[in-house]
């Protein structure tokens, strides 16, 4: 039996499922006598305190293991359990109702999930999900429970196969027992997924009915860059998995890869990347969601420079939108076509310059590049340019140092930037093609809804052709051009990129090695003559055909990135 999801780490692991489902915990609406009610009011505190203190931990056990910037998350939890508003609404419903605190958690958390699903934007309501876990973990010490059920103490190795698991549940996790992750909900910004990238694990996520179709301890595949299940496999079925499997061990020996952020950026380098092709500034927003100093920023943005010499380092300046700065404030109906970004930023010049002063302070320091996303032609790029020219003659006037001729680009993420690439390729030093975003605009579907996912085909002609256009407007003005979406990891979908002239891609490390590997061993011309023929193809499904067919011709000896 073989189930299909959506393919959220990379790899192939097999062994026995672990089969662990969430069961659905009872609250009944106690009512208190008069004088109880003070009482009960100090026992919810005292689960607050109590779940501030395990989450404090967690958070921290995580920063010592992989690192600050998959801790950063709980961040947010804690900021919930601060947040006077969620515990005096509780409170305010026993004083008031004369009812037990987790008939009260309950009743605050009904609300809030109202106001979750009023949220158009997919990234915003999963984060409900977030919500569920701190109410969760405050209710378990409501019970007392200083022993709780926990992931972390399961014995053996195992392919863990579940509905859903909440962030804490995830980072409680013993990962070194973990083969694979199987999961019937979540999507690529899950923080299962993330940490399950982090450690190098295979995880397939959307399978929608997995715990109850597979048996426990019967032996199953998790392919995590298929986004397959496969249960029970036959022998010839189990002897390719394993095939691939192995060469994937031996691409990850000769070029290692793992993390993306800044504090891992040398391990990223030892895995083998070439630079960052693509470092997102916005977690300097921390938590408390406003600008960042413009000398916090320095900081950062020199020890990247210095971390990744001689390599370059290609900065994004901030991709935020309104609800990044006030979560829970008035957002945009939609927010992927509101206002973000460039958008966004024109309200603020002031934070824009400030950004904008500190990259080319630290472009003295080492190779930087600075992106400008989202723009949707010319005249974004000239205004955000404007804005780059002041920022120098102020530091010029200031007397501080700076880097000379900074390279500056835009991301290619909106059609009306890839339409309008010749017009951009004259003004700019490179561009970046986010195929994310580029795909969900161009074909109009929601990559994180799995009602429409079937129609997110990064092989769609027109995606193709949109791609081979921004690179025509970029060789005839000799402008580099580098992709960095999800089609960049793909060992298929890089040879097609490579084919239709691109000559950089930036992916997740743990993606280096499958693609370089796939890239060493291919011949250019090869991958330009079949990368022409899909261009005229009609159909994803027969450009993926073709390429399927082709691969193993592609894969002959020959240089890629090197010239022709």
């Amino acid at each position: 039996m073989e189930l299909k999801g959506i393919g959220v780490s990379p790899g192939v692991a097999m062994g026995q499922a672990l089969v662990v489902e969430r069961e659905a915990v009872a609250v009944f609406r106690l009512l208190l006598a008069p004088e109880a009610v003070e009482v009960e009011v100090q026992r919810l505190t005292r689960a607050v305190e109590a779940s501030q203190k395990q989450l404090l931990a967690i958070k921290e056990r995580l920063a010592r293991e992989v690192g600050g910037s998959h801790a950063y998350i709980f961040d947010a939890h804690l900021l919930m359990l601060e947040d006077s508003l969620l515990l005096d609404r509780a409170v305010t419903v026993i004083r008031e109702d004369h009812v037990i605190a987790e008939w009260a958690l309950r009743t605050v958390a009904d609300q809030l999930h109202a106001l979750f699903d009023e949220f158009t934007d997919a990234y915003l309501r999963e984060r409900s999900t977030d919500l569920d876990d701190v109410l969760g973990r405050v209710q378990i010490n409501l019970g007392g429970a200083a022993d709780a059920p926990s992931l972390s103490r399961l014995p053996g190795s195992f392919v863990l196969v579940t509905e859903d698991l909440t962030p804490s549940e995830a980072a409680e996790l013993d990962w070194e027992r973990i083969l694979a992750v199987a999961m019937d909900a979540g999507s690529p910004t899950h923080h299962t997924a993330i940490l399950a990238r982090s450690f190098g694990i295979p995880a397939v996520a959307g399978l929608q009915d997995a715990v109850r179709r597979v048996p426990p301890g019967s032996l199953v595949v998790v392919d995590g860059t298929g986004g397959r299940l496969v249960v029970e496999p036959t022998a010839p079925t189990l002897e390719g998995f394993r095939a691939v499997q192995q060469r994937h061990k031996l691409e990850e020996e000769r070029l290692q890869a793992n993390v993306e952020f800044l504090d891992e950026a040398d391990t990223a380098l030892l895995y083998g990347a070439e630079g960052i092709g693509l470092f997102r500034s916005e977690y300097l927003l921390g938590r408390s969601r406003e600008w960042p100093a413009e000398k916090r920023q320095l900081d950062v943005y020199c020890r990247l420079a210095e971390l990744v010499r001689p390599h370059a380092v290609t900065v994004r300046t901030w991709d935020v939108g309104p609800e990044d700065l006030a979560p829970g404030g008035p957002t945009s109906p939609n927010p992927a076509l509101g206002e973000r970004s460039l958008r966004l930023l024109r309200r603020a010049p002031e934070a824009f310059r400030g950004q904008l002063r500190a990259l080319l302070q630290a472009a003295a320091h080492g190779a930087l590049r600075i992106m400008f996303p989202f723009v949707s032609g010319p005249a974004d790029f000239e205004e955000a340019r404007q804005l780059l020219e002041e920022a120098r003659q102020e530091l010029s006037r200031d007397g501080l140092p700076f880097g000379d001729r900074v390279p500056v680009g835009v991301t290619i993420e909106v059609p009306s930037a890839a339409m309008t690439a010749d017009l951009l390729a004259s003004r700019v030093d490179f561009f970046s093609v986010g195929t994310n975003d580029l795909i969900q605009y161009l074909l109009a579907v929601d990559r994180t809804d799995p009602r429409v996912s079937a129609h997110y085909q990064p092989l769609h002609p027109a995606v193709l052709r949109a791609v081979r256009g921004v690179v025509e407007a970029a060789e005839r003005v000799a402008i580099p051009v580098s992709v960095c979406g999800e089609m960049a990891a793909d060992p298929t979908t890089a040879l097609v990129l490579v084919g239709l002239g691109v000559k950089e891609l930036s992916m997740s490390p743990a993606a280096i090695p499958r693609v370089k590997a796939a890239l060493r061993g291919a011949s250019f011309a090869r991958l330009k003559e079949v990368a022409e023929g899909c261009l005229a193809l009609p159909s994803a499904r027969e450009i993926e055909a073709r390429l399927r067919a082709e691969l193993s011709a592609v894969l002959a000896a020959g240089p890629v990135l090197q010239g022709e």
